[in-house]
């Protein structure tokens, strides 16, 4: 199976009346979004669901991606993601069978490539976990993880998941 942690498009600071849950994404972030989608894309990175923070900017990031996809992937948006802990990141994908109850109105998928789309400290700390050392994430920033599990409740560490494939905004043509 494979894992994609992704920290959110360059956010606009340019309104400070706005909450930090309600900041949207800069002209930047709106031009590295689909940017780094089409490199998912081709790379074979494309998921086949995605769990995002509910906040705007993980809204608008998750939008460019998807709009760049040959296909919508199916997304769901949880508060538990907004600012999460490492911690918080691998309980929230622990629970991933959960988010794809037929309740939720989405199509019966079975992820085997599950995109986490969140913001730092937190979402670099889990690709540090899983790597085993520290790293940190630039807006867009993301790391695939090829992970030898069986099911998405399963424990992720760095025994079984190995980084294999990193890319930033900065790197694309």
């Amino acid at each position: 199976m494979r894992l994609i942690l992704m920290r959110h498009a360059k956010s606009d600071w340019a309104d400070a009346k706005l909450s930090d849950h309600e900041r949207p994404l800069n002209d930047r972030g709106r031009r590295d979004a689909p940017r780094i989608a089409g490199w998912m894309q081709d790379n074979d990175c494309r998921p086949d669901f995605l769990l995002s923070s509910d906040s705007k900017r993980t809204r608008e990031t998750a939008a460019f991606l998807n709009s760049r996809w040959e296909a919508p992937v199916p997304t769901c948006f949880s508060s538990d993601l907004y600012l999460a802990t490492a911690s918080s990141i691998f309980q929230t994908i622990r629970t991933t069978e959960e988010w794809l109850s037929d309740e939720d109105g989405l199509p019966e998928v079975h992820p085997q490539t599950l995109l986490v789309l969140g913001h730092n400290p937190g979402i670099s700390a889990a690709a540090s976990e899983l790597l085993d050392h520290a790293c940190g994430f630039p807006t867009a920033g993301l790391a695939v993880f090829e992970c030898q599990i069986s099911s998405w409740s399963a424990e992720l560490g760095p025994e079984n998941c190995q980084v294999w494939k990193e890319m930033r905004p900065k790197q694309l043509p």
